[in-house]
């Protein structure tokens, strides 16, 4: 029993890092959608991860010129408590600390962004090898949601 409260006063106490605000909140990330046909590569459906409410469908889209963006569609919420949230790939929907752990390599930061809602990021470089799509708080090192890419 007393393990238990003392897990649930640690969750409380990481999340609470997350529900501070904070001086100047990181500046989105988000890009323009790009122009013409977008062929979309893999999707996912954003699950809850930490008892955060999050939710809605996330698509891995290619352009033209074979750039790749993570399309948010219209349906995506999440709950920003900093005011931003950082979206990674990852090769799982573990905590992006534990992934970062075992290697850098396991790890993708794609951008930033502040909202719920249709937006887009742009991928940095090809997304092989990466399964999930990782809501992250930054402060508090906690996941808020996760999305695996099929």
């Amino acid at each position: 029993m007393t393990t238990r409260i003392l897990g649930l006063l640690l969750l409380g106490l990481s999340l609470g890092a997350c529900q501070q605000e904070t001086p100047e909140p990181a500046a989105s990330t988000t890009t323009t959608p790009p122009a013409g046909t977008l062929t979309v590569v893999r999707k996912g459906i954003v699950q809850p991860q930490g008892g955060v409410p999050s939710s809605g469908t996330v698509d891995l889209v290619r352009d033209a010129a074979g750039k790749e963006f993570l399309r948010f569609n219209a349906d995506f919420m999440t709950d920003f408590h900093t005011g931003s949230l950082t979206i990674y790939l990852a090769k799982s929907a573990e905590l992006i600390r534990v992934q970062r752990g075992r290697g850098a390599e396991n790890v993708l930061s794609v951008g930033v962004i502040t909202q719920s809602g249709a937006q887009v990021l742009a991928v940095p470089v090809a997304s092989a090898g990466f399964s999930h799509v990782v809501l992250h708080c930054e402060p508090a090192q906690y996941n808020f949601g996760a999305a695996a890419l099929q």
